[in-house]
């Protein structure tokens, strides 16, 4: 059996972006954006090595305010000689990862700096980019929510072993486990964790985990409907 998922980003990122070169115009980099649906920009020269990237926050804050007095001629033509260098977070104040990043410290980096994208670069040169699409696709596919299923939030002692005990019930009833989440924080002294089992038919299972000392918070469904 060869499994080729390892939890590095490069299994998860979107390679070959569209890019821009860094002389281009700021109407280059505002037609890209609008025509090609996407959000982060990156700006590379004729090497294919980052100089920095463009997001539509960029495209927004170089464009004048409706309050200026500059006429609809004026305005293009200033437009049209700013250029994507004059603009753009440049690389020294991006964040970047390599192909190699585990998936989980890339989002994480995102969530500390608040930042909805990060270029991955290898050897200087840029490799793909991971972006907040793509943080929302794994967490889809963490919490298995491409399958029918049943989710279970389950309390339980924050002790090793304490998951035996749930695992051994679902072998009882021959249910396979889609997914395993379990946040941080506590309750009540207790972890609570989110299980999503491959079956609809939960009841003899929910009385077999509460009889063994396994609290069931809540069960849901998915899809709902």
């Amino acid at each position: 059996m060869k499994i080729t998922y390892k939890g590095f980003i490069r299994e998860r990122i979107q390679r070959n972006p569209v890019t821009i070169n860094p002389n281009a115009t700021f109407f280059d980099a505002w037609n890209l954006i609008r025509q090609k649906g996407i959000r982060h920009l990156p700006v590379v020269d004729k090497n294919k090595r980052v100089v920095g990237i463009v997001t539509d926050r960029d495209i927004r804050n170089a464009a004048p305010s409706s309050a200026t007095s500059l006429s609809v001629h004026e305005l293009n033509y200033l437009l049209g000689m700013l250029k994507v260098s004059g603009f753009m977070t440049p690389k020294d104040k991006l964040i970047t990862i390599t192909p190699d990043t585990l998936v989980e410290e890339a989002v994480q980096l995102m969530h500390t700096n608040k930042i909805g994208c990060l270029p991955v670069l290898e050897e200087k040169k840029l490799y793909g980019i991971f972006t907040e699409a793509d943080a929302l696709d794994l967490l889809v596919d963490i919490f298995g929510l491409k399958q029918k299923s049943t989710r279970l939030t389950i309390a339980l002692e924050d002790k090793p072993g304490t998951m035996l005990g749930i695992l051994e019930i679902f072998k009882k009833h021959k249910v396979n486990v889609i997914s395993f989440v379990s946040p941080s924080f506590m309750a009540e002294g207790n972890r609570v964790a989110a299980i999503r089992i491959k079956t609809e038919e939960y009841k003899d299972i929910v009385k077999d985990l509460e009889k063994a000392g396994y609290p069931v918070l809540s069960i849901g469904k998915w899809p709902s409907v």
